[in-house]
């Protein structure tokens, strides 16, 4: 999820903590109880990519299965 306000970029991630529900499904974010076969499909790592330019961020958002 990627949100601007005026000059800001904010960008979302999976969590690797607990995992959460997705944005704007639930009221307020609380944890989301998984079994622990499916955890690694439910939390992930994401690695960012720039140059120091005009260019839009290479974001790439990866879980841990």
């Amino acid at each position: 999820m990627q949100k601007v306000d005026g000059n800001i970029t904010f960008h979302t991630a999976m969590g690797t903590a607990f995992p959460l529900p997705t944005p704007g499904s639930v009221p307020k974010p609380i944890p989301v109880v998984v079994q622990a076969t499916q955890l690694k499909k439910m939390l992930g790592l994401t690695s960012v990519n720039y140059t120091e330019t005009n260019h839009t961020l290479a974001i790439v958002d990866s879980t841990l299965a």
